[in-house]
């Protein structure tokens, strides 16, 4: 992966990309998902979906 890792201090393409997220720079978000393969994209969504899943939990429990 040559776009630079670690501009947010991870070591991690799928975290730099929540992390660039998180501070709204959408282009080293765009770039780091570019060049990952379609499976790490794949795992990266299903990832944000467990998330998903477990605020809704946690808001049903409310």
């Amino acid at each position: 992966m040559s776009t630079s890792l670690g501009r947010y201090g991870t070591p991690r393409a799928e975290t730099e990309v929540l992390s660039a997220v998180v501070n709204d720079d959408v282009d080293h978000a765009r770039a780091l998902l570019q060049e990952m393969t379609p499976t790490e994209r794949h795992a990266l969504e299903h990832q944000c979906e467990e998330v998903i899943n477990l605020q809704v939990l946690r808001e049903d429990d409310e």
